[in-house]
């Protein structure tokens, strides 16, 4: 398949770059966030629930400097201090917080 600027090239959304064992890493990582929305969604509303899970990967990821292999691993990896603060900002329209910024301990 042709995309518009990147003739010759591979698709660039292909995953046959990737390793089988990847592939499974990603599967499971997909799996387990979306079991995390469900959660947070029966409590709360879909966009709270996306930006709940989508903040607590992004922050383990700036913290740890790589991708959590599963929700929960980023989700015990952070600790009771950030994820309350993560779900209380969700829950109460608030910006997330800034990698400047530190939880209080």
């Amino acid at each position: 398949m042709k995309f518009k600027g990147v003739e010759n090239k591979a698709n660039p959304f292909s995953l046959d770059h990737y390793t089988d064992e990847q592939k499974a890493m990603f599967k499971k990582r997909d799996e387990t966030k979306k079991r995390a929305e469900e959660f947070f969604k029966a409590m709360y509303d879909q966009s709270t629930a996306w930006v709940i899970v989508a903040n607590v990967t992004v922050t383990y990821h700036n913290i740890y400097t790589g991708w959590a292999e599963t929700f929960e691993q980023a989700w015990n990896a952070l600790g009771y201090e950030i994820t309350t603060d993560i779900v209380y900002r969700a829950v109460n329209g608030l910006p997330a917080r800034s990698e400047k910024e530190e939880v209080k301990a």
